[in-house]
């Protein structure tokens, strides 16, 4: 049974009291307990469906500015005694972090709606094996041998508390439901890419006629193969072609982490312009409703909407405690915690594109050779460092005389972050959102393809 945030808040506090009393100076403590209902598909049927439920708690304390952490998924006082006495022992043999300063002080929480739904904390197995029987139901009479690959649907109810020995508190609960289709299909020469498409919410709202839909849709246009050309052209990307490419190239270099320890191109360019007037990059950990916002992060410190790139300008990067005390700036409420190996890490929240004035179908009317790309291989491979890259789209289409007139197989698209960035010319004013972005499809010019032709 899932933990309430009463008696994780109850376990955190004892975790404190504990930790003082042997001999630490300073004491943090986080629980996270959660009920998961999942299914899986696997070629159209129904492959697994598991429910998991279980409490983590991890514990992280100094001894001057020696630190020890424990681990224990056992929410009682013993286990989380023992696990103390565990961390104890490990800040007493390891060496002194001259760079440490504190824990997190007090401070204000904002109150965020939307984040917990009774429907899905009430959900049994039965009716989420239902709702993923409706979505292979549909997917199979959406487009003419479409084949759903893999799949499936789940609902999420958890609970966390964090406290501190500074006298930081607090905890909160949540809930999530989600739809995931991967479909394509036979043609004559083979087969279509691979379309993925997902829907994630904070209630049971799922928009499963709208993924269906798009994914038919786009599987319709993979059927048509063409031949692309290469040189530099004007692309298209779709958020889930961006994300990951943002992600390992961008995304590392806004890291507090990465700009203090010099792995960080723009670490000296606070305030000067890096990529094109009409980008206005956000991290938003408080949206109402958003998948990933929540109250505080993994250090208890509160979430917040921090500015990154703004009309082009950088504006900020994203920080946790460690870092900013070690910088002489504030935490923004980035966070991230390794339960297990008690580790903390930077990461961003929800980051929302600003949208644009124009549909994408009318920027397309415009482009007389170009191409949308829809997903991206091989993003992990770019250097975070310099920001270059070298993906495959996949899927990727032809776009000629206005028109997306198939799908081109091994297009390359190479280059450098930042050269994307500044070479943007549109952004699409309809935001599409993601587990952990919201944006528009967005326009850049002059990049780099290479086709097979």
């Amino acid at each position: 049974m899932m933990v309430k945030e009463k008696e994780l808040l109850g376990l955190c506090s004892y975790i404190i009291s504990t930790g003082l009393k042997a001999g630490a100076t300073a004491v943090e403590a986080l629980a996270q307990s959660q009920n998961e209902l999942e299914t899986d598909i696997e070629l159209s049927e129904i492959s697994s469906v598991n429910q998991k439920i279980g409490t983590e708690i991890a514990i992280r304390l100094y001894i001057g500015k020696r630190m020890g952490s424990a681990f224990t998924n056992i929410p009682t006082k013993d286990s989380v005694r023992d696990a103390v006495g565990l961390a104890i022992s490990a800040a007493k043999v390891t060496t002194e972090d001259a760079d440490w300063i504190s824990l997190p002080q007090p401070q204000a929480y904002t109150t965020i709606e939307g984040l917990w739904d009774d429907g899905i904390a009430k959900t049994n197995p039965s009716e989420v094996v239902d709702l993923t029987g409706k979505l292979i139901s549909k997917a199979a009479t959406s487009e003419p041998g479409l084949v759903l690959i893999r799949g499936g649907s789940g609902t999420s109810s958890h609970t966390s508390a964090y406290t501190n020995s500074n006298g930081v508190s607090c905890s909160e609960r949540g809930t999530t439901s989600y739809l995931v289709e991967a479909a394509m299909a036979q043609t004559e020469s083979g087969a279509t890419p691979l379309v993925v498409e997902y829907d994630v919410r904070r209630d049971l709202s799922l928009d499963m006629e709208g993924m269906v839909k798009r994914v038919a849709d786009w599987v319709r246009i993979c059927k048509t193969k063409v031949n692309g050309r290469s040189g530099k052209h004007t692309v298209i990307f779709h958020p889930q072609a961006y994300a990951p490419l943002f992600g390992y190239t961008l995304i590392p270099s806004i890291r507090g982490d990465n700009v203090a320890r010099g792995k960080s191109k723009i670490a000296d360019k606070i305030g000067d312009t890096i990529s094109s007037e009409l980008l206005t990059l956000v991290d938003n950990g408080i949206i109402p409703g958003g998948a990933a916002t929540s109250k505080a992060d993994d250090e208890g410190v509160p979430r917040q909407k921090t500015s990154i790139i703004e009309k082009g300008i950088l504006r900020s990067f994203l920080w946790d405690t460690y870092w900013a005390n070690k910088m002489g700036v504030k935490s923004t409420g980035n966070a991230r915690r390794n339960m297990r190996q008690g580790l903390v890490d930077i990461s961003p929240t929800t980051l929302v594109i600003d949208s644009g004035a124009r549909e994408i179908e009318e920027a397309i009317t415009e482009i007389d050779h170009g191409y949308y790309i829809l997903n991206v291989q091989g993003a992990h491979s770019s250097n975070p460092e310099s920001g270059d890259f070298s993906i495959v789209g996949n899927p990727a289409f032809l776009i000629e005389n206005g028109k997306i007139i198939g799908a081109v197989d091994g297009l390359m698209v190479s280059g450098n972050i930042y050269e994307v960035l500044n070479n943007i010319v549109e952004i699409a004013k309809k935001p599409i959102k993601l587990f952990s972005w919201i944006g528009p499809e967005f326009v850049a010019k002059n990049i780099d393809i290479t086709a097979k032709e």
